[in-house]
């Protein structure tokens, strides 16, 4: 979705434009029943945790301060949404007699890896910001908001090999930051 399209939905949800949020709704539910089944496989359960970010964004849209795109921030509330049932889950099964030390070290798992994709989605977005604009702008079009190499071409009025130089030159800026920030290590970043 393109960045001024994105913007006059958040104005319009955060005005409480009922058309706004269904449009969102409509946008984004699919999103985040993927995003919810890779953490949860059962689809009637992600079905309703979806739903249930997009009530909350609803609920809270007067008190909304969303720095990433809308797309982000309904990603991470699915996933957090996802973690806090899945903990809610072994609470349940820890009452009713299960075993309290593989919760414990599950527990504990999920919250490193949940910290460090915050750690690693905070500097990507850093590093992201950081960019030249036009490099940005196509990178953000390209990877968050799917849009083919010829749209992009067809939108910024550009050719689609100066594209692709934009979006070769964006990754190898990041894979520098982010080896300079020290989030991931070299050997990851050249295999992803």
């Amino acid at each position: 979705m393109a960045e001024n399209v994105e913007k006059n939905l958040l104005e319009g949800l955060i005005d409480g434009d009922e058309k706004v949020f269904r449009s969102i709704f409509d946008a984004y539910y699919p999103l985040l029943i993927g995003t919810i089944y890779r953490i949860l496989p059962d689809e009637s359960t992600c079905k309703d945790l979806a739903q249930e970010v997009l009530v909350e964004l609803w609920r809270k849209r007067a008190a909304l301060d969303i720095h990433t795109s809308l797309r982000s921030y309904l990603r991470r509330a699915a996933i957090n949404r996802a973690l806090n049932y899945l903990k809610i889950q072994r609470r349940t099964i820890l009452d009713d007699g299960g075993n309290f030390t593989d919760v414990l070290d599950t527990t504990a798992q999920e919250m490193a890896l949940q910290e460090g994709s915050e750690k690693l989605e905070h500097a990507l977005f850093k590093a992201i910001e950081n960019l030249p604009e036009k490099c940005r702008v196509v990178f953000t079009l390209s990877r968050f908001e799917n849009y083919s190499h010829k749209e992009i071409a067809d939108q910024l009025g550009i050719s689609v090999k100066t594209i692709e130089n934009h979006i070769t030159k964006a990754m190898k800026m990041l894979r520098e930051a982010l080896i300079l920030l020290a989030v991931l290590s070299p050997i990851v970043i050249i295999t992803v």
